[in-house]
């Protein structure tokens, strides 16, 4: 049978078939109406799945990529340079990121950041594959060009596509990191859910969807499951 066909029957609730719409219904509340809010890699916009732009005080992204100087979901885009963040101290509320961590060369560099431009009590929320899943293993294994080329046939451009680290993405990295930038951790789960990127082919989606069951059926296989969950709080005072 179809792909379609499986895929209704396995994924009938759209609220099981994207973990980063997933994402942002968990972190839409934390976007208030006098809040400064960032977006950590918000691109060009194009693929973004929110628009927070007038629902804050001011919405802004900072990106490696110039595109983000043009994203129209943002009210500033700003171009980062390194690991560096065109911030002044203590100037956001809440900041999120959704699959950029795996990207990070140097996690204890933008951890400090974050921390930085956050103001005391402030927030960070991510989103980012476990590097221990069997998507994001085959992916360390692979060249840049494999990812783009695959990419391309998932319809996303080659320009869109960035160098992997994995250094970030793992509950150990990610206490370590951003308890030693001075933040607490408020929540840190891994979650499963249906192999969007098994479905250029029919026998691979199933066999990922009996994957999905297995770990998604005990707590004791959570440390397989595909995506991290991720929030954490800034101190109020220095440590």
């Amino acid at each position: 049978m179809k792909l379609s066909f499986w895929d209704r029957k396995l994924y009938p609730n759209l609220e099981d078939r994207d973990a980063a719409t997933l994402f942002i219904k968990t972190i839409k509340e934390k976007v208030l109406p006098d809040a400064t809010v960032l977006d950590v890699g918000a691109g060009g916009g194009l693929r973004s799945l929110y628009d927070f732009r007038g629902k804050c005080h001011e919405m802004i992204g900072i990106d490696l990529d110039p595109k983000v100087t043009e994203n129209p979901l943002l009210d500033r885009g700003l171009l980062m340079d390194g690991n560096s963040i065109p911030l002044p101290d203590h100037s956001v509320d809440f900041a999120f990121s959704i699959y950029v961590l795996e990207h990070v060369s140097d996690p204890e560099a933008l951890c400090n950041e974050i921390s930085r431009v956050l103001k005391p009590g402030g927030e960070f929320w991510a989103i980012t594959p476990n590097r221990y899943h069997y998507v994001a293993l085959v992916a360390a294994l692979t060249p840049t060009a494999f990812h783009k080329w695959f990419n391309k046939t998932r319809g996303r451009a080659a320009d869109d596509t960035f160098d992997t680290f994995y250094r970030l993405n793992s509950a150990r990295a990610l206490k370590r990191h951003f308890a030693s930038a001075g933040m607490e951790v408020i929540e840190i789960k891994t979650i499963e859910i249906r192999p969007n990127y098994l479905q250029f082919s029919t026998p691979l989606f199933l066999l990922g969807a009996a994957y999905e069951r297995v770990v998604n059926s005990s707590a004791i296989f959570s440390k397989l499951r595909v995506n991290y969950i991720a929030g954490f709080r800034k101190a109020h005072r220095p440590a």
